[in-house]
């Protein structure tokens, strides 16, 4: 049953991986003739996708799916 909340957040943590990484080769190599905003909408894709996992994750600890490590 775990797997059931642990693969959809790493699956949306990822997708932040590869977010980060696009807006990251746009701020880079764009020369901003084609689309002037391609950085902003990657890291707008990023910060929904943080709000996301967050959701998930706090989802995970109240339904008792997800639960903390005590070190």
């Amino acid at each position: 049953m775990d797997i059931v909340i642990k693969l959809p957040v790493v699956l949306v943590l990822i997708l932040i991986l590869v977010s980060l990484f696009q807006g990251m080769y746009y701020l880079a190599k764009d020369d901003g003739k084609n689309d002037r905003t391609r950085v902003v909408k990657a890291l707008t894709v990023r910060v929904v996708l943080s709000f996301l996992l967050f959701s998930l994750l706090l989802i995970g600890y109240f339904t008792g799916m997800l639960e903390p490590h005590g070190v």
